[in-house]
């Protein structure tokens, strides 16, 4: 977004904050599940692959994602809340652990999915654009800038913290979780480009221990 497209009157900046709101009211308030399928390109391996798996989602406090691989196999197991996290790989016998600090997060998703999952949206406002079918916002969150567009049948948005840049283009409208609806995630830094399908939402919530450490046990 041009320097030179910022809204700077009052009225403008008023209409664009609206805007923001509304985007943000659209998430979830109780705790769901996603059912997904997603195919990951990986050019560091140069391969692709298929999983499928869900996502529970309990917003501004925690998310775990499972999605299993070839063969029946845990190909990312994925636990985080606004201050801990938990992301193992299992089949490379990865796992790294807690802290938001950027050393402990370095090279692993863990920054951009606790804003994605967690808080949609988050951030102090920094400048906006607003014509008739679309937005555009500068976010500062925490460590991060993350730039958004919005429109009718897509959010893109674009979150940079240190080294690490990742993006996520969502063709819904808006940040209502439904059935068909696709995504794209990117990480500019490695390459790793994951597609995704929600094949379900759970009508019920999700049990509670679906939200537990999953490195603690019981």
């Amino acid at each position: 977004m041009a320097l030179d497209a910022l809204d700077a009157t009052p009225s403008a900046w008023k209409a664009s904050r609206e805007r923001l709101s509304a985007l943000r009211a659209e998430s979830p308030s109780a705790s769901y599940v996603e059912n997904v399928r997603v195919g990951i390109d990986d050019p560091r391996t140069k391969s692709h692959y298929d999983a499928r798996g869900a996502v529970a989602i309990d917003p501004h406090r925690t998310a775990r994602m499972i999605l299993i691989g070839p063969g029946g196999t845990t190909a990312l197991d994925l636990w985080v809340t606004k201050d801990h996290f938990r992301f193992a790989v299992p089949a490379i016998k990865l796992e790294k652990r807690d802290g938001i600090s950027p050393d402990e997060e370095r090279g692993l998703p863990v920054g951009f999915f606790r804003w994605w999952f967690l808080s949609p949206l988050a951030g102090r406002l920094l400048a906006a654009h607003s014509e008739p079918e679309t937005t555009s916002f500068i976010l500062k969150d925490g460590r991060a800038i993350v730039t958004v567009r919005a429109d009718r049948n897509q959010l893109v948005a674009r979150r940079r913290e240190g080294q690490n840049v990742e993006s996520i283009e969502w063709w819904s409208g808006g940040l209502v979780p439904r059935k068909g609806t696709r995504g794209r995630y990117a990480d500019e830094r490695t390459g790793l480009v994951v597609d995704v399908t929600i094949e379900d939402v759970a009508q019920v919530p999700p049990d509670p221990a679906a939200f537990a450490d999953p490195g603690v046990a019981p």
